[in-house]
């Protein structure tokens, strides 16, 4: 006889993450003990070459470990998280370490009707932290600010490294949208899509976890990508009247500033992004029947200025 699956699984990914494993995953299963009704841990493993299946699987039998079709970086959480039939699913970075109660004052929130995702409080090894992320406009592109969270409340983004999601909802949305592959914008976008869809986005400030920063992106592309998928994420979700106006009026403004400046990062992630316009105006073709919030409306409700 199958029997059910505990309410909630804590995902780890991981690719060549070994020593970041064996760091911080004993956090993790020492923080799943504490849920009520259980919660199971698993390593979502994007095809490591150093190791990492083997220790796991040898040293933490108790821990699932599910190897991705292929390495798809956070993509690979879709396939996953279509497949198991866990309530809520905690989507954490292996270089995050937990606190014993993270989950446990994590959850709770997640079971009101209306909330799609709850994330934690991320304390970084730099002593900054990533907390409650409010909505603004800068320079014609949507960009966000952090605020301190006393209790409970509205985040416009429910960043990857420490969240919960309500596991049926997060699959009816499509998931983390692969246009902004490799990274970087999908999980702002993911939030964003929720918002719009007359769900809530929270963040729990009782809930810490330990950001060490030793899994970051490294590349030389790094701002390259941040800016197309910044472009890719506007022309994709902002019709607000105001705001499209305000993007048209600075990009020939940007642009030329850009060149004269040589911020090659800004005008070749533009040009990338350029290059992906159409299939990022389908998805807001396909996506805009859905909209129960306008950005305004978003925007207020995440910044708090709405109840």
């Amino acid at each position: 006889m199958n029997l059910p699956p505990p309410p909630c699984a804590a995902v780890v990914l991981n690719y060549n993450g070994r020593p970041l494993l064996q760091e911080n995953l004993p956090s993790v299963i020492s923080a799943a003990q504490r849920v009520d009704g259980g919660c199971e841990v698993i390593v979502l493993d994007n095809r490591s070459t150093d190791g990492s299946v083997e220790f796991v699987r040898g040293t933490y039998p108790e821990v699932l470990v599910e190897v991705a079709p292929a390495s798809r970086v956070v993509f690979s959480y879709n396939g996953l998280l279509q497949r198991l039939r866990h309530k809520y699913v905690v989507l954490l970075n292996n270089d995050v370490r937990l606190r014993e109660d993270t989950l446990s004052v994590l959850l709770p929130p997640c079971t009101a009707p209306d909330v799609f995702a709850v994330s934690a409080v991320l304390l970084n090894s730099d002593g900054t932290q990533r907390r409650r992320v409010l909505a603004r406009t800068h320079r014609g592109l949507l960009r966000t600010a952090s605020a301190e969270a006393k209790a409970a409340g509205p985040t416009l983004d429910a960043g990857g490294a420490c969240t919960a999601f309500d596991r049926e909802k997060f699959v009816a949305l499509g998931g983390f949208d692969d246009l902004y592959w490799p990274y970087y914008w999908e999980d702002t976008d993911l939030s964003y899509v929720a918002w719009k869809r007359g769900f809530r986005v929270l963040v729990e400030p009782r809930s810490v976890a330990y950001h060490l920063h030793r899994g970051t992106i490294q590349s030389d592309e790094a701002g390259v990508i941040f800016n197309q998928n910044a472009h890719l994420f506007f022309w994709k979700n902002i019709t607000d009247p105001a705001a499209v106006a305000r993007h048209l009026a600075w990009m020939p403004v940007l642009v030329p500033l850009r060149v004269v400046l040589f911020k090659w990062d800004y005008l070749r992630g533009l040009w990338r992004a350029l290059r992906k316009l159409r299939p990022a105006l389908r998805r807001r073709r396909e996506m805009k029947p859905l909209w129960t919030r306008t950005d305004a409306e978003v925007w207020a409700l995440a910044n708090g200025d709405q109840q």
